[in-house]
């Protein structure tokens, strides 16, 4: 019997793919303490206007050199205001906009104080609106004082502290995984291949990996089928 785990770093608003990769697994860890980059969508994300994609960003006090869990939002930028704005500009037309819309006004009317805090609150809610249920670790109680030894084999001992012994990466751990390593530990590795599927969108034509937010105002329950 095969236990199938991931692990991706917590994300603002996700684009569909991480929730693509917790429903093909038993565990899913969220790399909490992973040291912040300008490069990934860790405090950002797109969203669909009539002028193609738009990003929202939330804005960090000095995150450079910090672990994701540690990053203060700086509140003195009006980001909420301007996020949630966004959303009823953009979004009101859509089918389903009613249905979440009362959530993402909680957030946004509330005052965030780390990043960790607000992506955790939206990322939870986002998995129960898409029906994804897996058990759930962070990297920051799993690996408490570890000293890292490479990014595979952190990998493998996550994997052989949770029992897992099927290892599923983004497209992109090709680039700096261990193949050997796997295969020494008796850890299936596998990479996923995610697709974007085509869905009815405000706006003109399709752009495919933007927040699941689109997906989910655009479709409704019916989004569970389109990740």
């Amino acid at each position: 019997m095969s236990t199938r785990i991931s692990i991706h770093q917590p994300m603002y608003l996700p684009y569909p793919g991480l929730f693509n990769k917790m429903k093909n697994v038993d565990i899913f860890v969220f790399g909490d303490d992973a040291q912040y980059s300008r490069r990934y969508y860790y405090n950002r994300n797109r969203i669909k206007t009539p002028n193609g994609a738009l990003m929202l960003t939330v804005p960090l006090i000095k995150p450079f050199g910090k672990k994701l869990n540690e990053i203060k939002i700086d509140n003195n930028k009006n980001w909420q205001k301007k996020h949630l704005k966004s959303l009823y500009t953009w979004y009101k037309k859509a089918d389903y906009f009613e249905d979440y819309i009362k959530f993402f006004e909680e957030v946004y009317n509330t005052e965030w104080q780390t990043l960790h805090e607000l992506n955790m609150k939206t990322l939870f809610y986002l998995m129960e609106q898409l029906d994804i249920k897996v058990k759930v670790y962070f990297t920051s109680d799993l690996l408490r004082d570890y000293t890292p030894t490479g990014k595979t084999q952190r990998i493998i001992d996550i994997c052989k502290k949770l029992k897992a012994n099927v290892y599923l990466s983004g497209i992109g751990g090709k680039n700096y995984l261990e193949p050997i390593l796997f295969e020494k530990n008796k850890i299936k590795l596998e990479f996923q291949n995610y697709k974007p599927k085509e869905y009815k969108q405000l706006w003109g034509p399709f752009i495919p990996n933007l927040s699941v937010v689109d997906l989910l105002f655009n479709l409704g329950e019916k989004a569970t089928d389109m990740i």
